[in-house]
C-alpha cells in the first residue's frame, strides 16, 4: 500500500478511538477516494496480487466493529446518566426529614 493510504489509515483509525466522528467521516472520504485512485493506477497483474482489498475490507470491518462498540459504550453511559437524574429527582421531591433541635 502507499505511504499516503497507510497514512490515510492510521489517521482514520485514531479518529475513531479518539470518538472524532466528524474527522472520521471525512478521512473515511479521504481514504475512499485514495485507494480508488491507487488501484485505478495499477495494472491488472499488479490487481490480481495486491493485498489492497483485503486491507480494506480488514479496515472498513474493524471501524464498523468499534462503531457498534462505542454506541453500546455511550448507551451505558447515557443509561447511567439517566438514572443518576432520576434518583436525585426523587431525592429533591422526598419530604424533608425533620432535624433534631437542642435548645439550650
Amino acid at each position: 500500500m502507499s505511504p499516503a493510504l497507510d497514512k490515510l489509515s492510521r489517521d482514520l483509525r485514531s479518529a475513531i478511538l479518539d470518538g472524532e466522528l466528524v474527522r472520521a467521516g471525512s478521512l473515511a472520504s479521504e481514504y475512499s477516494a485514495a485507494l480508488r485512485a491507487h488501484w485505478e493506477a495499477l495494472q491488472e497483474n499488479e490487481r490480481v496480487a495486491s493485498p489492497i482489498p483485503r486491507q480494506a475490507r480488514e479496515l472498513i470491518t474493524w471501524a464498523k466493529e468499534m462503531a457498534v462498540i462505542q454506541r453500546t459504550m455511550a448507551a451505558a453511559q447515557l443509561n447511567i446518566v439517566l438514572k443518576a437524574r432520576r434518583y436525585n429527582a426523587a431525592r429533591s421531591v422526598e419530604a424533608p426529614r425533620p432535624s433534631l433541635q437542642l435548645r439550650g
